[in-house]
């Protein structure tokens, strides 16, 4: 691993850096920072394991600066989930109140089983980097369509790959499809190969695997096509491996130094072990023995530059000699003591040539915002600062060193966490332990009798945990994802295991030691500009008008925006010089679609109206990649066949589609050849129209208007003009998307024509809205936009669908009452309750209540939120269920 323990505090030139002084600087810093905020953004989840068909529920927490205040930047937040291929598979749009958003994400039928990731995100988020959305790894299997156990390893110098069934058959003798794509998407491998009589199969193994995607497809006993993914190792040699961390970056020779350890397995994921420090003469200088995810430190002393070296064992018994960073006789080193509950102690270590009695500042920051600033000539070897810390936020701050002329010279993370900053959150059930079907009342409290406002926002899930393999206590939560993660680079294993029941300080700040880093990129000027993204306050639809077939706009083009579904709630604004437009405040849901009309300042139609589509940030190498799994069929196989027993019960009381397995078909025969144009302009799709008239119907006509009078149904012709039959309105004629005289199809050449629609019913003719009222005619030409397009004015006019807000389902909660409706012939639930909105009065109390289902197990509750000061708070009930 690269050394993440970056110099963040500043990145400035030393020339601007001089002519400051610190308060001026700091003055600068906390100015930037006041225009450019950070929002964070977390999810509460009702668990982590799902197989298809299910659905993820979960509740958005958007927060901003320092305290965790509700956010009221962005009032649209997205969540995306991710395939193991890397591809968005389902991206909805959410609407954020106050900071907080509910939504639901449904399973399909035809995923992959494997590790998914849920992100999220605002677009104001979008100007740090992408590492900072919201990611979360999720394991997903397949019981609906897949129904296929895998197990695969490497195997010497072939990939193997066993397949069975779910009864634990093999399947034997059957084809297999693969391919292997690299990282960057390169096609490495493509290939057949058949398993043999246990349900094996191999593929050899290359170096250049490595870190690859193998691809495989073949058919079920179901015969249903069924697609499998697996992450390749790093290397065909697979090995443990240490790395050291001093604290503050270097080993000060002549000093005690602070030194941290990590220790992981070849795939990533920590490992416990003990590590032995010799000095050059073979003394042991230090001992380090980690916690179970790998990491731990030590102080050590630096006698003399000469090198160090270090034997780790492992747990599985495997040792390795590495040799410790080299140590340096000139410069600094620090040491952090976070173990006073009242002050942050630190000892910053000088070099000799260092102790010259120039300043050396002390600054204590968090997300660009200067808590504490402090200095000390540097006159002799240890200089000793401090901060009280009841002038610190929660969470994670940055200790930053400067020298004299305010160059950052040492940076450190430390973890602040004071309980009487957090949420009291109690929460109480009225019985420990129940039968099946029973009601079970949660009873919470927040806040404190002395707090002015004791209004929380909470959320609550109730899982069967017995029925899940993964364990939830080691899962993220609020607290870890606010305090911790939101503010650390890179995977963090476990990250529910540092909050789970006490907080351990400890083993953050080791995490802190071997993968600390800054939050905040300060920009060498200062400058305040505009952002990139703006935040979002409501949707809104933008472009451009252009004078028509030119690039020069259409300044104060009158544009409309009407919607399809009503068009009597269009919307109107005017361009401005540069030909810019934009609706906003709109608020619509998925699956909308809207016409853009558009006018110059004379009434005149002949505008281009050019409307972007919608660009989602790219997706990055996933930070979590050492979390996914293959084989999660096998992995989670008793979840699986449970769910298909819990779905059967839903398929039959008529709640829950059934799922219907299709078998491949090779398609052929060809297409018939009278058929709309693929390029046609149909605003409903090529196709979708009352009458479709083929390039072969028109090859013995003399003019287009002869070959069609006659042969359109509900048309008839006088002078060379279409009108409908209904009512006897000229119809519109719109020849390759543009709209023309109705008069100019004496003019068209048949011989040029691909195919010709007729719209007359008002479902096809309601999206074109006035345009379509007497129906339409679309003529699409062979060529495309030929040189007879260049004849005919157009009428500007232009569809567009953007995505609107998700519509949220409602959690189906049984009610096992006399006479009730709203009950489960099998009660077979994994998630038991999903509660996303509770909200606690003036005296902080609120309840809610469930059913239990009809098994046995035991149920875990998990209640999270804050309060409007901002006071995160978490906790966890059980009910035994017999």
């Amino acid at each position: 691993m690269k050394r993440l323990l970056l110099l963040c505090f500043l990145t400035l030139a030393t020339a601007s850096i001089k002519a400051q002084d610190l308060q001026g600087l700091l003055a600068k810093i906390n100015a930037y920072q006041d225009v450019h905020p950070i929002e964070k953004l977390y999810l509460h989840i009702d668990k982590r394991t799902y197989t298809a068909g299910e659905s993820i529920w979960f509740k958005t927490y958007t927060t901003v600066g320092v305290d965790n205040l509700l956010s009221n930047i962005s009032n649209i937040a997205y969540v995306e989930l991710i395939s193991p291929k890397e591809d968005v598979v389902s991206s909805i749009r959410i609407p954020i109140i106050t900071g907080f958003g509910i939504g639901d994400i449904t399973l399909a039928d035809t995923l992959i089983e494997g590790t998914y990731r849920i992100r999220a995100y605002t677009n104001w988020m979008r100007n740090d980097s992408a590492i900072y959305f919201f990611n979360e790894n999720i394991q997903v299997s397949n019981g609906r369509l897949d129904n296929v156990l895998s197990r695969s390893y490497l195997d010497n110098n072939n990939y193997t790959i066993q397949l069975q069934d779910i009864q634990g058959d093999p399947l034997t003798a059957e084809t297999i499809r693969y391919e292997i794509i690299s990282p960057t998407g390169k096609n490495l491998k493509r290939g057949r190969v058949k398993t043999d009589d246990q349900g094996q199969l191999e593929i050899p193994f290359k170096d250049e695997y490595t870190e690859s995607k193998l691809l495989i497809s073949f058919s079920n006993k179901a015969k249903a096509q069924v697609k499998k993914i697996f992450k390749l190792p790093k290397a065909t040699v697979l090995k443990n491996n240490i790395q050291f961390f001093p604290e503050g970056g270097n080993l000060l020779v002549g000093s005690v130094n602070k030194i941290a350890i990590k220790t992981l397995k070849p795939d990533g994921l920590g490992i416990a072990s003990q590590t032995i420090m010799l000095t050059a003469t073979g003394d042991t200088a230090a001992t380090i023995k980690t916690n179970t995810l790998g990491m731990g430190s030590v102080p050590l002393f630096i006698p003399s530059t000469e090198p160090m070296v270090a034997y780790t064992t492992f747990d599985d018994g495997t040792t390795v000699k590495t040799e410790l960073p080299k140590p340096v006789i000139s410069g600094y080193n620090i040491q952090m003591n976070n173990g006073n509950s009242d002050k942050l102690f630190a000892q910053v270590g000088v070099s000799p040539d260092k102790q010259d009695g120039s300043e050396i500042y002390f600054v204590a920051q968090y997300m660009g915002n200067v808590y504490y600033a402090s200095k000390q000539p540097a006159s002799k070897p240890e200089l000793i600062f401090s901060v009280p810390k009841t002038d610190l936020p929660n969470g994670i701050i940055t200790i930053s060193i400067l020298n004299s002329t305010l160059e950052p010279v040492i940076e450190r993370p430390v973890f602040i966490y004071n309980e009487k900053k957090a949420l009291p959150l109690t929460a109480n059930i009225d019985t420990p332990t129940s039968t099946k079907r029973k009601k079970i009342t949660v009873s919470l409290e927040t806040g404190n009798p002395s707090d002015s406002i004791r209004n929380s926002i909470l959320s609550a899930s109730v899982v069967n945990s017995s029925k899940l393999k993964d364990s939830s206590n080691v899962a993220s939560n609020i607290l870890s994802s606010l305090l911790m993660s939101a503010d650390i680079k890179g995977y963090i294993e476990t990250p529910g295991y540092y909050f789970d029941g006490e907080i351990k300080i400890n083993d953050i700040d080791n995490l802190l030691l071997t993968q600390g880093w800054r939050k905040i990129d300060i920009t060498p000027s200062f400058g305040i500009s505009d952002p990139i993204f703006p935040p979002e306050k409501s949707i809104s639809i933008k472009g451009q008008a252009r004078k028509l077939g030119r690039k020069a706009p259409a300044p104060k083009a009158n544009m409309v925006l009407v919607p399809t579904h009503n068009f009597m709630e269009f919307i109107d604004t005017v361009a401005n010089e540069e030909g810019y437009f934009e609706f906003n405040n709109l608020f619509f849901p998925d699956s909308i679609k809207f016409l853009v009309t558009a006018k110059d300042e004379k009434g005149r139609n002949n505008i281009d109206i050019i409307v972007p589509e919608e660009t989602s940030p790219s997706i990055g190498p996933n930070k979590n990649a050492p979390g996914e799994q293959n084989n999660v069929n096998a992995t989670f196989v008793d979840e699986l066949i449970h769910s298909k027993k819990y779905f059967s019960g839903l398929e039959a009381q008529g709640l829950m589609e059934k799922s219907i397995a299709i078998q491949e078909v090779i398609v052929t025969a060809q297409r018939p050849r009278h058929k709309a144009s693929e390029r046609s302009a149909n605003l409903n799709g090529p196709g979708n129209a009352d009458q479709v008239i083929s390039a072969e119907d028109l090859e013995t006509c003399t003019t287009l208007e002869m070959c069609l009078n006659g042969r359109l149904m509900g048309v008839m012709f006088r002078n060379g003009i279409p009108y409908t039959t209904r009512g006897g309105g000229e119809m519109q004629v719109i020849l390759d998307g543009m709209y023309v005289e109705n008069d100019m199809l004496s003019m068209i050449n048949p011989m040029d024509v691909q195919s010709v629609e007729v719209l007359r019913n008002v479902n096809y003719t309601a999206i074109y809205g006035s345009y379509g009222g007497n129906g339409l005619i679309i003529i699409t030409s062979k060529s495309g936009a030929d040189a007879m397009r260049s004849n005919y004015t157009p009428k500007g006019i232009a569809t567009v669908q953007p995505k609107g807000f998700h519509i949220q389902k409602t959690f189906y909660k049984p009610l096992y009452e006399p006479n009730s409706e709203t009950t489960l012939n099998q009660d077979l639930r994994t998630t038991i309750h999903w509660e996303p909105n509770i909200v606690t009065d003036e005296h902080g109390k609120a309840a809610f209540d469930f059913y239990t289902s009809d098994e046995a197990g035991k149920y875990l509750i998990t209640i999270e939120g804050l309060d409007f000061n901002g006071r995160l708070g978490r906790q966890t009930l059980t009910v035994d269920v017999q």
